[in-house]
């Protein structure tokens, strides 16, 4: 049973508004943005912070917003996140970040200007420098351009500086949209070109109508957040990880199903992972599932002795398809 790679220090988290004000707060090299899905670009840009707070001995900092502003700004037009808040915050851990500020996006946030933006954010961090992506505007309105913000930076005591955002083979822009797209398309090799790693869903193992276990291949259910993206139907290879986030973490190889299970005349969409090798109570355990390979669409058999005999083929090329997958990608 392969073990996840050891599980980084994780970031000191503050949670706006609430957390009490800092007496001397930590002079930081800072990016500021939602960075759903924490995707290669994202990482550039968080190694540039990294790097530029070593070069003047800062500590690194990321500001962030839950829920995303877009959920806030554009409630008519639905958006589905690539990842929970818990595997951002992993994630930032992952490449260094020492400080991470969670701030509640709502109506109060919404109004502030880039001024008192700054002035809010100057109760936890002293900021000395920034760096941000293309497009990027603070505060009310936007108004807070580049320009906008370098004058105050220089009243304020910080600078700015803008990188690209990161390109696959020098052509192809890496965003949180492009990736969304293909997660929601099951493709699942441009998800994981573009993530740098493999595409997650996580959730809880929750009871389900136990038709995979008359079958032969007892399954986890997962109940998900209704924000997050989810593959397209299919049957999947996937790393299942229990106990994520923790020290005891572990990943197990996986074969999973997503749809409505149209054999049995299902109208539900689920989320079922048939665990290899392994037995035991995960009802209540939260999982999470890191997709390799998406093996086929989502069929409906003419018997459940077809279906039965698809799965265990599902389930040999699921093993041989992981197998040549190292479990920490």
């Amino acid at each position: 049973m392969p073990a996840s790679p050891s599980v980084p220090a994780a970031p000191r988290i503050l949670r706006l508004p609430g957390a009490p004000a800092d007496q001397l707060p930590p002079a930081v090299a800072a990016t500021i943005g939602n960075f759903d899905g924490m995707h290669r670009g994202h990482r550039a840009l968080l190694e540039v912070v990294c790097r530029r707070a070593r070069e003047r001995r800062l500590q690194t900092a990321v500001v962030t917003f839950d829920p995303h502003p877009r959920l806030v700004l554009r409630p008519d037009a639905p958006l589905k996140l690539i990842s929970t808040l818990e595997e951002r915050l992993a994630l930032f851990g992952e490449v260094g970040v020492q400080h991470v500020i969670v701030w509640r996006f709502d109506e109060a946030l919404r109004s502030l200007d880039s001024d008192q933006f700054l002035d809010a954010l100057g109760q936890h961090v002293t900021l000395r420098y920034l760096v941000h992506g293309p497009g990027f505007a603070l505060g009310r309105g936007r108004a807070g351009t580049p320009d906008v913000l370098a004058a105050l930076g220089r009243m304020r005591g910080f600078s700015i500086e803008e990188i690209d955002l990161h390109r696959l083979d020098g052509q192809q822009a890496v965003t949180s949209t492009s990736v969304r797209e293909a997660v929601e398309a099951g493709k699942i090799q441009d998800a994981s070109q573009a993530l740098g790693r493999a595409p997650t869903l996580s959730g809880t193992v929750v009871e389900g109508e136990k038709v995979g276990r008359t079958l032969g291949y007892p399954t986890a259910n997962l109940a998900l957040d209704p924000q997050v993206v989810v593959p397209a139907d299919g049957v999947y290879a996937a790393w299942a990880e229990l106990r994520p986030f923790t020290p005891s973490a572990v990943r197990i190889p996986a074969a999973v199903s997503i749809g409505e299970r149209p054999t049995f005349d299902g109208r539900r969409r689920v989320v079922e992972a048939y665990l290899l090798d392994y037995d035991g109570d995960l009802y209540g355990q939260p999982m999470r599932l890191h997709f390799v390979y998406r093996l086929r669409g989502q069929e409906r058999f003419d018997s459940v002795a077809a279906l039965t005999e698809q799965m265990a083929r599902d389930v040999h090329q699921a093993r041989g398809e992981l197998l040549a997958t190292p479990a920490s990608g």
